[in-house]
Order: structure tokens, then C-alpha cells, then sequence
């Protein structure tokens, strides 16, 4: 692997997660990992000063999204506090982290952008996406499987120290995958997205119950959720107050603008310099002259966009001061009728020279 994409690749971790009721399970991740989490809260704590959100702000919002949790999903909660208190950390502080992308609308830009190509039709439906981040979480993620409790499906993936869940599989066939947006109306205080991407990650067995859950949630950031199962692939755009289902056969690509013609009034880059056209402009291209894929394997070349542009597949940029530089830090692809999920560190073209998988 070339020097220059070693700057971004962490150590890998990898936890199962199983306890006798939420909150016994939160506290078995919390002392699991408390280091990681109480490391991840303040790096995020850092973000939000850094981009000039004051810390009783952060603090507020926090706050008010753990309470917006427990209104809309209880059981939930007492696992965000089993974390807490295993972790030896606030639950405010841990909100920090959980309700980061609910704390980002309090800032005037927020980078971090992400790539989501998924096929479905002519076989089974797969999917891929990289996550861009802030280069200095690199070492904030980690991979987990989390066994179900009663009612509930089990989960495998990765997401960051402190989280329930975020990017991955379950045991029905059920995916789900992320990509910042942003919209005039968004505010901070609303369920966190990534407690939604949790529970449809928990509860959800078929695209049509992941869908009703999203649509049950207060929130007040705006995303898209791309779910999947064997045969189905649907964007969830998700804006305060309203939320589009898009699907269509073949070809389903998505980056960091709303794409639905309802949600364009008020629809928002998430900052001047973002390249999410281009790079959407970039999948049609590569996808255009691709054949149906098998497997999501299939769907790495597709994402591997020349390293220098700095566009789907992401490098930290050295010209950019360190606090700044974002980068590619995880590339996972899911093959919902295998039931399997893969995930690598940093970018696409060296996603098979480190690869954790996953069958449930």
C-alpha cells in the first residue's frame, strides 16, 4: 500500500455486544470501550469549539436530542445511559457524540461527505459507500455485532465509540447506510440519526418497516438513509418535517444533496466548497458503463475515483491545516440476500487488502 494511504488507516477493533436487557447491554459496551468513548466525546467536543459552537450550546443540544431519545424510543435510551455509566462518562457528554450530526446544524459549514452506490434489479440488490470524515477520527470507529434482545434482530457493522449502531446489516437482510445533508430548517434537539440508523438496525425486517420507523422519528438534521434488502433498495431523504422515499430500478447512486424534487425548497450544500455534484457526476459516469453487479465486491471499481481529485475516494489533503483534513475512513459494502456485510479501512482501492466480514 502506497505511504500516502497509510496516513489515514487506524487500528482496527472489533466487539461483540450482548447483555440481559438494554441497559445492561449499554454498560457491557461502556466498560468495554469506555477509553475509546470518553476519547471520541471529547474529540467531538473539540470539533464543535473548533467550528465556533459554544460549549453550552453543545451542551444544550445534547441534552435535549437524549431527551428527544427517550420520548421516541425509551428502551434505547436506558442503553445510551448503560453506555454512560459504563463508560464513567455524563450522559451529556456521551450526547456529544451520539447527537453530533443534530450539534452540526449549529455550525455555519460542516464538511464530511459520503458516496453511496447501490444496484437493485436483474439480481440480488447490493450496495456500497465510503464514509468521509474528519481525518482526526480515524482511530473513532470501530467495528461491532451486537446480539438481539426480545423483539429485536441481530446487527454487524461499524460505528463510532459511544454509538449503539450506524452503518450495517441485521440478521433479517435488512441495510442501512448514511449520507450527510442539510436544509434550511434544520435546528439541533431532534432524535439523533444515528439512534434511528440503531433501532432500524434492531427492529426492522423488511425495507417497508425501516422506512415507518424513520418516519416515526422527530428528528430535526437532515440525511438520507439508504435501505436495503434482497430485492429492494430505497433512499430515505430525510429533511425537519418531511421525508421522501425514492427508488427506481438499476442504478441507485446518492452523495450529499437532496435529489427528491419535493425537497428542494430549502435544500442546502453543506458547505460553498462541496463537491457532491461532481461527484454524483462522477458515479453516473462510472456506473453508465458498468454491467449488472453479483456481488457488492463489484462495486469497488466503481469508487475508486484517481486518488488526486480528492472526490468520492478521499486522501487527507497535507496543504490543509491537520483539524481540517478529511478523508475516507471506512469503505463497507453489503449483499443483503447473503446476509453479509464487509468493511475496510480508508478508501476503496485498497479495500481488499484489509477486510472484516461479517455473516449473520
Amino acid at each position: 500500500m502506497p505511504e500516502v494511504a497509510e496516513a489515514h488507516l487506524g487500528g482496527l477493533e472489533a466487539v461483540r455486544i450482548a447483555g440481559e436487557s438494554h441497559a445492561h447491554r449499554g454498560r457491557t459496551r461502556g466498560q468495554r470501550l469506555g477509553e475509546r468513548i470518553r476519547t471520541t466525546a471529547a474529540a467531538y467536543a473539540g470539533l464543535f469549539t473548533d467550528l465556533g459552537i459554544p460549549d453550552a450550546d453543545q451542551r444544550t443540544a445534547a441534552a435535549d436530542s437524549l431527551a428527544a431519545l427517550r420520548a421516541w424510543a425509551p428502551s434505547q435510551h436506558e442503553e445510551v445511559l448503560g453506555i454512560a455509566e459504563g463508560a464513567r462518562l455524563d450522559p451529556v457528554d456521551l450526547g456529544l457524540t451520539l447527537a453530533r450530526t443534530e450539534i452540526l446544524t449549529l455550525a455555519e459549514a460542516a464538511p464530511g461527505e459520503c458516496s453511496l452506490v447501490a444496484h437493485q434489479g436483474q439480481g440480488p440488490s447490493v450496495s456500497a459507500q465510503t464514509w468521509d470524515w474528519y481525518a482526526r477520527f480515524t482511530d473513532c470507529w470501530h467495528l461491532h455485532r451486537v446480539e438481539p434482545l426480545a423483539g429485536e434482530v441481530a446487527h454487524a457493522g461499524f460505528t463510532e465509540y459511544g454509538m449503539p449502531g450506524k452503518i450495517g446489516l441485521n440478521a433479517a437482510g435488512i441495510g442501512v447506510h448514511l449520507n450527510i445533508l442539510r436544509h434550511r430548517d434544520d435546528r439541533a434537539g431532534g432524535v439523533p440519526v444515528h439512534s434511528v440508523l440503531a433501532r432500524v438496525l434492531s427492529e426492522a425486517t423488511s425495507v417497508e418497516d425501516g422506512i415507518d420507523l424513520i418516519r416515526s422519528a422527530p428528528t430535526t438534521s437532515s440525511s438520507v438513509l439508504t435501505l436495503s434488502s434482497a430485492d429492494r433498495v430505497a433512499m430515505v431523504e430525510v429533511a425537519p418535517g418531511r421525508v421522501v422515499v425514492l427508488e427506481q430500478d438499476g442504478w441507485v447512486l446518492h452523495t450529499n444533496h437532496f435529489l427528491a424534487e419535493a425537497q428542494q425548497d430549502g435544500a442546502m450544500l453543506l458547505e460553498p466548497g462541496s463537491n457532491t455534484h461532481e461527484r454524483l457526476d462522477y458515479l453516473e459516469e462510472a456506473t453508465g458503463a458498468g454491467g449488472t453487479p453479483e456481488v457488492a465486491d463489484d462495486l469497488l471499481p466503481l469508487m475508486c475515483s484517481p486518488l488526486q481529485d480528492g472526490g468520492v475516494a478521499l486522501l487527507p489533503d497535507p496543504a490543509v491545516p491537520e483539524a481540517e483534513r478529511l478523508a475516507t475512513l471506512v469503505t463497507v459494502r453489503m449483499d443483503p440476500a447473503l446476509k453479509r456485510v464487509r468493511v475496510s479501512p480508508g478508501v476503496p482501492q485498497y479495500a481488499q487488502e484489509v477486510v472484516v466480514t461479517y455473516h449473520l
